[in-house]
């Protein structure tokens, strides 16, 4: 079927977030009838919306419960969002082309490289079909490893319900779940936190790296894009585990397995999982701070992660080591990082921060805050939509009206990804700046 003329003249970042927010109105609109709702009635269109925008944008924040509102109709509408929004709608494009037989156009090649963050346009279609797999594979091993739990406890229906959901939004880093209190029964049970972590591990790496890592036993090499992703992961996961110990360490009553992994698992969710065990209200400032540091962070580019990317974060490390050094390269594993990257790393930083600022002023204006609560606690919800990340201090479910609608934006930001949405409302007129030159003048600043 030939596509309408208006999709044909759109640039690649244009039909990213045309196809997000086809998915956002489809699933909305399923949400907001009856046949979704527990006790047969229709949810205001609003709160249906915000529901669709937070399943596909992957992030988990709610403003009805998701296990009490929801039937499993309706349940079964937010796991699809979830699935579509994780793997990304392109996925599901390339799946379909496979079927019948087609391949996909120069324009659809160019789509699949920028909506899944790759280097060449060159077998993006096969790349994708092993995603899928992988991401698939992946689900359905965690929801058989979650089912030995939870089909004791649950019985088999709910059982095998309750572990093909969690697997799909924990892999996806989605971050809903049918427990009414998230994972707070799962609070003591290392198994169940251990899967968990591993899953939204699993799927905050990015398509980049698993594909590097699947294909390593072939090629015996590794790109410094996945070298660096993995070893920021790595350092972020054991620093979160021991800050988090540390600072957990009075509450310590129980088994050392069940700490470990609790403040394991505090560590990761944080970074675009969603899920959790404990109320962030009673936790200290410095929990907070160190969950909205993480939160910032996020996952890996090419991920269902937000946040502003463990490799951004790291090439910012890296250069402002290099710059106190006197030193204006710079080099990782023998390798130069272009300066267009690290440019591009500052605009990412900079536009990020201006947006949290931004959007926490606004909601300052437009929401009541509780007794003795701060701006942490907008400010916490805040980073936590646009990294779509789902941790709340609990703002969310008494939102106003405008700040559904700011939240929901910032949720979309963070799915679709910063550069992706500037790229997209750019014009088409582009100047090349290295044709002209401009005399040069000191500016005395610091």
């Amino acid at each position: 079927m030939p596509m309408p003329q208006f999709i044909k003249q759109m640039k690649p970042p244009q039909m990213i977030i045309f196809g997000f927010l086809s998915v956002i109105l489809i699933g909305s609109i399923f949400l907001a009838l009856p046949i979704s709702d527990q006790n047969g009635q229709a949810t205001s269109y609003l709160d249906s919306l915000f529901m669709a925008v937070s399943a596909t944008c992957v992030t988990g924040l709610a403003v009805v419960n998701t296990a009490d509102h929801w039937n499993t109709f309706g349940q079964v509408i937010i796991l699809i969002m979830v699935e579509v929004g994780g793997l990304g709608f392109m996925s599901f494009l390339v799946l379909l082309l496979n079927m019948t037989g087609q391949h996909p156009s120069f324009k659809s090649k160019m789509l699949i490289r920028d909506a899944y963050n790759f280097t060449s346009i060159n077998n993006g279609d096969k790349l994708v079909k092993a995603i899928v797999k992988l991401s698939l594979v992946t689900q359905l091993i965690g929801a058989v490893l979650l089912s030995v739990d939870f089909i004791p406890k649950f019985g088999w229906g709910k059982g095998i319900w309750f572990s093909v959901f969690h697997a799909v939004s924990a892999h996806s880093n989605a971050g809903f779940d049918l427990f009414e209190t998230s994972l707070f029964q799962f609070r003591d049970n290392p198994y169940v936190l251990m899967i968990m972590s591993f899953l939204i591990l699993s799927g905050s790496f990015g398509f980049i790296v698993w594909f590097d890592l699947i294909s390593f036993w072939e090629v015996k090499k590794i790109t410094l894009h996945s070298r660096l992703a993995l070893t920021m992961t790595a350092i972020l996961v054991v620093a979160g585990t021991v800050l988090y110990s540390l600072l957990n360490i009075k509450s310590f009553n129980g088994h050392p397995l069940t700490f470990l992994a609790q403040n394991f698992f505090l560590s990761i969710t944080p970074r675009s999982g969603g899920f959790t065990f404990s109320n962030y209200n009673a936790t200290s400032y410095a929990s907070l701070v160190l969950t909205m540091v993480l939160m910032f962070i996020g996952g890996t580019s090419g991920s269902t992660a937000g946040g502003v990317k463990t490799t951004t974060f790291g090439v910012l490390v890296m250069n402002i080591r290099y710059i106190f050094s006197n030193r204006f390269k710079t080099i990782y594993h023998e390798r130069q990082i272009p300066r267009r990257t690290i440019r591009r790393v500052y605009e990412i930083i900079f536009i990020y921060l201006a947006i949290i600022f931004m959007f926490s002023f606004v909601l300052l204006i437009t929401e009541n805050l509780p007794l003795n609560n701060g701006i942490e606690y907008v400010f916490f919800e805040v980073i936590s939509a646009l990294a779509t990340v789902g941790l709340s201090l609990g703002l969310t479910p008494d939102l106003t009206a405008i700040g559904k609608l700011l939240i929901m934006v910032l949720m979309f930001i963070g799915r679709i990804g910063i550069m992706t949405v500037i790229y997209a409302l750019s014009s088409h007129a582009k100047v090349d700046e290295e044709l002209i030159r401009y005399p040069e003048e000191e500016i005395v600043v610091g």
